[in-house]
């Protein structure tokens, strides 16, 4: 029997994004993060605690980091749409929820993510780093979260994560995408410029890398700008589920890739 199922968590948590201060607002487009492989779920006994850990795996997934604002001490982040696995030799353990991150200080820099976490679809459980010195530069965020303080009987995730890698052209340039709004609620518009002639192939997929929506399906066109706008519909002509997405444009300079969230 895996432990992690005794634990008591929640039902999928939906997507809300919390207020941003009232001072010095601040907000900023949704960057999708991954899970680096050294992020980890333990589950058992800590210091000063003698008690074993019953439980150690790994943990793989995504989650969306949008900046709401700032005040004089700190940034403040949403963080939206977790989307985690732990792995198992049947049924991963899936992980779902959302909260806040925030980074500043006022002597000293320190960082802070609180999650309200699912697993399985239980109850959310509140996971805290509390402040604590940033162990990696911004962008990247690695710290631990846990239910007691990694104090004796615990719960801990260790997040070690960055934004997902924006893969550049062959040339070493990124090819210019752009998604706006990259927060909609019926469409959105996607942007990018071809330097020569090329193929052409732009596709949508969800956040377990399914396929939702091809908008372009291997093309020649020219150089030039381009736009095209995606209905937030799946290819079967229905409503796309609120949630976060990927879109990936493939052309002769190499692919590139952003996120975007629809709305309900």
């Amino acid at each position: 029997m895996n432990p992690v199922r005794l634990l008591p968590f929640a039902a999928t948590i939906a997507l809300v994004l919390p207020a941003a201060p009232a001072r010095g607002q601040i907000s900023g487009d949704p960057v999708i993060y991954g899970l680096a492989d050294r992020s980890t779920f333990e589950w058992g006994c800590f210091g000063p605690c003698a008690c074993p850990i019953m439980f150690h795996g790994g943990v793989k997934g995504t989650f969306v980091l949008t900046k709401v604002g700032s005040d004089p001490l700190f940034d403040h982040y949403a963080v939206t749409h977790v989307d985690w696995r732990v792995p198992d030799t049947t049924t991963p353990t899936v992980i779902t929820g959302s909260g806040t991150y925030r980074r500043g200080g006022e002597a000293a820099l320190q960082e802070q993510m609180v999650l309200d976490l699912s697993f399985d679809g239980r109850p959310p459980k509140r996971f805290d780093s509390g402040l604590m010195t940033p162990r990696a530069p911004f962008p990247r965020i690695e710290l631990e979260i846990s239910l007691h303080g990694i104090y004796c009987l615990d719960s801990v995730l260790s997040v070690i994560s960055a934004p997902q890698a924006v893969v550049g052209a062959e040339n070493g340039e990124a090819l210019a995408l752009t998604i706006s709004p990259s927060l909609f609620h019926a469409s959105t518009e996607v942007a990018f410029t071809l330097a020569r002639e090329s193929d052409v192939d732009l596709r949508v997929f969800d956040a377990t890398g399914r396929e939702a929506r091809c908008l372009v399906r291997d093309q020649r066109w020219g150089p030039g700008p381009h736009r095209l706008t995606w209905d937030g519909r799946l290819a079967a002509g229905t409503e796309a589920p609120a949630g976060l997405y990927l879109m990936r444009l493939t052309t002769s300079e190499g692919p590139v890739a952003r996120g975007v969230v629809k709305l309900q």
